[in-house]
């Protein structure tokens, strides 16, 4: 990969002409779901920004029953992510309309298609070369599944790729102005995602005048004014923190409650398992590059391959293969940077760790590699020029349609997971909420947005309590902590949906958990059944 070229060589007309086809892809995947329901963690970020409109300042300085069934402050649940809420005016202004959510997240994604396509003629890939970047981001089946949803990962992937193209831009032109650009980006991504501070890594590589020993000392001695963007970016973020810190007595700013986010060590293996399968699995990466480069990789280096993958499902079982392959292609690009001395690629390396840095969180979905997807999408389009034209020609379309296809079908399960969450509240807490009842609800995701909207309250272990004569409906896709404690109920009635599509996305028992590893590593599973299942209760 070459370096150097012009503003005018890499404007944003260039990169229009580039990313069109791949923003007319994303366009037509996306449109027919902009009525999908909102869901998962959706209602605790519509939350914030409701809020902003109250307390512009302080978007996380409120309390909410979240997670364990306890009214708590959202800057304790949710540390982090305090610019997300400010981008969801819009949808707070236009009365929660699912449609203005979900046509904000496709602005976003259409945004970070250009990005990925300039950063791709930055690093001095061919316009054709920067089409298939784009093209391949846009088909992406974590991109297109977490643009279902009104989650901040989209515009955290949006923010990465601004400010890596500004670094970049910083590098070979050094106008003051692209350094503070690409601090702001970056800061901005942080406060969107705050595991994306280690993309920091990858733009420090970005910088260097290349990656020997000698050109990574002369780095520090000529102009070490280059890294003045990774010295701002934390700056900015941590005085972001400050400013929009809870200011209740007692509250911890956001940077340090970051330090106590819920998981543990033990939860390092499982998470390190996922974040490995999903580059195989629901990231196009691992497959691709080992095809482009099946040739020119050892035949003692894929024996070596096969013999872990054997060792490896004795004990893990299917989940090694995956793990294995992702890992055979992430050494495989670590290999040929160092090889070719190619600081760009090195750099775009390194910039796929960023989710790593979380393995002690509670789970380790694939939406946290997301920011990572541009520098997947400039390696892949980067090996063109050393493929076979034969090859290209077929697998290029070939990962492009199949995770389109994947793609949709967990944007179905998104869409089916979420309308049966909105389908229950209609079922079984209206008809109470409308009589006049009290009803109380214990579940989140889509199911507690709908049902707050519909008139109900939150049960926690903590009072106030449900009262004889009141009702409790309980969604058990994730039985929450009240429903094993609160004995005093007698059950009226238990409904179960039916998925209507033709698969599952978070279902334990077909090991698929898109959205959390919890319940699985596939993205998407082959079948149909009880999705959602729901008790009504009356307190005696």
């Amino acid at each position: 990969m070459t370096a150097g070229k012009s503003d005018t060589q890499t404007g944003l007309r260039d990169a229009l002409r580039c990313a069109w086809p791949a923003m007319l892809l994303a366009a037509l995947l996306l449109l027919p779901f902009l009525n999908t329901p909102f869901t998962i963690d959706d209602p605790l970020y519509l939350r914030e920004a409701e809020h902003v409109l109250t307390d512009p300042l302080h978007p996380q300085a409120f309390d909410v029953v979240w997670s364990d069934d306890l009214s708590l402050r959202a800057s304790t649940i949710l540390p982090g992510g305090i610019a997300v809420p400010y981008l969801l005016i819009p949808t707070v202004l236009a009365g929660f309309a699912e449609w203005a959510g979900h046509l904000t997240q496709l602005i976003f994604l259409l945004a970070a298609l250009v990005a990925t396509a300039l950063i791709a003629l930055r690093l001095g890939l061919s316009q054709s070369q920067a089409r298939i970047a784009a093209i391949l981001t846009a088909s992406c089946p974590a991109v297109l599944g977490m643009a279902g949803t009104i989650m901040p990962d989209i515009p955290a992937m949006l923010f990465v790729a601004l400010g890596m193209e500004r670094i970049i831009a910083w590098r070979d032109q050094r106008q003051s102005q692209q350094a503070f650009a690409a601090a702001c980006w970056l800061s901005l991504a942080v406060l969107t995602r705050s595991h994306t501070v280690a993309c920091l890594a990858a733009a420090f590589v970005f910088l260097l005048d290349g990656i020997t020993p000698a050109e990574v000392g002369s780095s520090f001695r000529r102009f070490p004014a280059r890294f003045t963007p990774l010295l701002l970016t934390p700056l900015l973020f941590l005085f972001a923190s400050w400013l929009t810190a809870d200011p209740q007595p007692g509250q911890e700013n956001i940077a340090l409650a970051m330090l106590r986010l819920p998981g543990g060590w033990h939860l390092v293996a499982r998470n390190a398992i996922g974040f490995l399968a999903h580059w195989t699995l629901v990231v196009p990466l691992a497959i691709p590059w080992l095809v482009l480069r099946a040739r020119r990789i050892h035949a003692a280096v894929f024996l070596a391959a096969l013999l872990a993958a054997a060792f490896l499902y004795v004990h893990l079982r299917w989940i090694a293969i995956p793990m294995v392959i992702s890992s055979l292609a992430l050494a495989d690009i670590l290999w040929v940077a160092i090889q070719r001395r190619d600081r760009n690629r090195l750099a775009l390396w390194v910039w796929l760790f960023p989710a790593i840095t979380i393995v002690i969180y509670v789970h380790l979905p694939s939406k946290y590699l997301l920011p990572s997807m541009p520098a997947v999408a400039v390696l892949l389009a980067g090996l063109i020029p050393e493929a076979r034209r034969g090859m290209v020609g077929w697998l290029f379309p070939s990962v492009a349609v199949g995770g389109a296809v994947l793609g949709v079908l967990i944007l179905l399960g998104v869409r089916d997971l979420a309308m049966i969450q909105r389908r229950a509240v209609t079922d079984l807490i209206e008809p109470y909420t409308h009589a006049g009842q009290r009803v109380w609800f214990a579940g989140h995701w889509g199911f507690q947005w709908y049902a707050e909207h519909a008139g109900a309250s939150p049960v926690t272990l903590m009072p106030p309590a449900p009262r004889p004569g009141d009702i409790i409906v309980l969604s058990q896709i994730a039985p929450s902590l009240f429903e094993r404690k609160w004995t005093n109920r007698e059950i009226l009635q238990r409904e179960t949906y039916p998925s209507a599509g033709p698969g599952r996305i978070m279902d334990s028992g077909a090991n698929a958990g898109f959205f959390s590893t919890h319940w699985g590593y596939l993205p998407w599973r082959w079948g149909s059944g009880d999705a959602s299942r729901f008790e009504v209760w009356k307190v005696p």
